[in-house]
């Protein structure tokens, strides 16, 4: 209720003060993953903003259905975030919503740049702030099936109505936009701005027995599909007792399925929280699709895939050409050579930020 009533005041305020900012960054609070709680993906951005004089403010969407906490130094969205709900559910269109907040809330607000995550609020923003450009900050990996990005050979119309700029981590990903986008917009309305890479060296040089296990259990998954990723998950383990096995849930996981048959096994723990301490721990990366192999790769960690759920999750082979072979005694017997495959392969993907690029985008 804090953090409801902080945001109640906040944007009552701007109905009579004015702001004036030139980047508002917007994200919903399961993005809450750093130490602290802050959002890793932004923070980069935040410091090329303040390196390079840009004014900004931060807007944090509440989420419920996560264990990431509140960050303390953002702006609660809350309040209008609610508002939005209601008015959608009584059949108000997003655009006429953002309209409506225009004339209201942000009549006084004026921002030159929107960067969101995860395309939240895309359309809202749109009619809210009018004269902003929008960028949408890549969140994940984006495959040919990816929705939100494609449909039926052009890009979402979400996006190109909306008039939106795409923020990418690295020429991989934007080579397979072009390659599913047959309009132009692709090449026009999308920035290879790189990702925020720390100098890693490589943490193994022989598997060490431990595997680390990025779990996919999350209401995107039907529950037959992920009953199927559980069952597999705990015949792998019970077929390599030597190995031992750190399970770590996905960042939406809400209890989709009871996992206790698995954890009360003797080789089963829960991983560490910080994603770094599961690397220096663990040689090996299990997942069936999971973000996390491309930075497993970054520490030259190779990953072995589940295959029960792949006729519908199959990026890694078929979009990725991830570069060695799924097998673990192969990767095992093979260690260095699989290392040294896996980091090339995700350089292909994720650049190195560009700082200049990024700040010449901005209006």
């Amino acid at each position: 209720m804090i953090k409801f009533f902080s945001s109640l005041f906040y944007f009552f305020k701007l109905i009579f003060v004015k702001k004036e900012v030139d980047v508002l960054f917007y994200y919903p609070q399961h993005f809450n993953r750093g130490v602290d709680n802050e959002n890793i993906l932004f923070q980069t951005l935040y410091k090329s903003c303040d390196i390079n004089s840009k004014s900004y403010v931060v807007f944090e969407e509440p989420y419920r259905k996560c264990s990431q906490k509140r960050n303390n130094n953002t702006i609660p969205f809350d309040f209008l975030f609610y508002q939005i709900i209601f008015f959608r559910k009584i059949g108000f269109s997003e655009q006429r919503i953002g309209e409506i907040f225009s004339n209201l809330f942000f009549r006084r607000f004026s921002c030159k740049n929107i960067i969101v995550l995860s395309q939240s609020l895309l359309e809202f923003f749109r009619f809210s702030i009018k004269d902003s450009i929008i960028f949408d900050l890549q969140h994940g990996i984006i495959h040919s099936k990816k929705e939100g990005y494609i449909e039926n050979g052009v890009i979402n119309k979400r996006i190109s109505k909306n008039n939106i700029n795409l923020l990418l981590y690295g020429d991989g990903f934007k080579n397979l936009l072009e390659i599913g986008d047959k309009s132009d917009y692709i090449n026009n309305k999308s920035h290879v701005i790189g990702f925020s890479k720390i100098n890693v060296s490589d943490l193994h040089s022989e598997s060490n027995g431990n595997i680390l296990v990025s779990l996919q259990f999350t209401e995107d998954h039907t529950n037959n599909d992920n009953l199927k990723l559980k069952d597999e998950i705990f015949v792998f383990v019970k077929e390599n007792p030597k190995h031992t096995f750190y399970l770590k849930h996905h960042p939406r996981f809400n209890n989709e399925v009871d996992l206790s048959e698995i954890l009360n096994l003797e080789n089963v723990h829960i991983a560490p929280v910080q994603l770094i301490n599961c690397f220096e721990r663990c040689s090996i990366h299990l997942t069936a699709y999971s973000t996390t192999t491309f930075e497993a790769a970054s520490y030259a960690i190779p990953t072995i895939f589940f295959t029960s759920l792949q006729k519908k999750f199959n990026m890694f082979h078929e979009d990725f050409k991830y570069p060695i072979v799924n097998d673990l005694q192969f990767i095992e017997n093979n260690y260095l050579e699989s290392s040294k495959r896996v980091k090339k392969w995700q350089s292909k993907f994720y650049s190195t930020f560009d700082e200049d690029k990024f700040i010449s985008l901005l209006k």
